[in-house]
């Protein structure tokens, strides 16, 4: 009878199994090597979309709340966050997306920009872009702190369209 081209050779059966446990064990080492570099790859592809820090300002707990932002604002309202810190410069006009929030901090401490779609910031207090933009993100860079100020807009952004889906709730009940 003609063996098998994956069957382990062994002189006896306890030598073939443990032969074959162990090459069952090297393949699934591979597979879990594979898939945990795959989820890594991943995750770096997504903060790239969500989080631009050519710096390093922000460390990597930072970048993890930032997505976990982002997450909440995409599936509680269907909103993508877009962070920039000291890249190239925003345009002046909304981005070209009706959907997406872009927070700008500049490098300069004086140009930072809050960008927000129409719809939200429609439900929004009328000066919050600016504000978040000058009291946070600018003051905090003049004082040395951007990191602190970029996470304090963030949350302070995220807070505020939450407490306006909530009254809108409310008020339609």
């Amino acid at each position: 009878m003609k063996r098998l081209f994956f069957v382990p050779r062994g002189r006896s059966s306890s030598e073939r199994l443990a032969r074959g446990l162990l090459l069952a064990g090297v393949f699934a080492l591979a597979v879990a090597a594979y898939q945990k570099n795959f989820e890594r790859v991943i995750a770096r592809t997504e903060a790239r979309g969500v989080v631009a820090d050519p710096a390093g300002v922000l460390t990597r707990e930072d970048r993890l709340w930032l997505l976990e932002a982002a997450e909440h604002l995409r599936g509680r309202f269907g909103l993508e966050l877009a962070v920039r810190l000291g890249t190239d410069p925003l345009p002046a006009t909304a981005p070209n997306n009706p959907k997406k929030i872009v927070v700008y901090a500049a490098s300069d401490c004086a140009g930072s920009r809050v960008v927000l779609p129409p719809l939200a910031a429609a439900g929004l207090p009328a000066g919050l872009p600016a504000d978040l933009a000058r009291e946070h993100l600018d003051a905090a860079c003049r004082a040395g702190k951007a990191r602190e100020g970029l996470l304090a807009a963030v949350g302070l952004l995220v807070s505020a369209l939450d407490e306006a889906a909530d009254k809108a709730k409310g008020d339609d009940t």
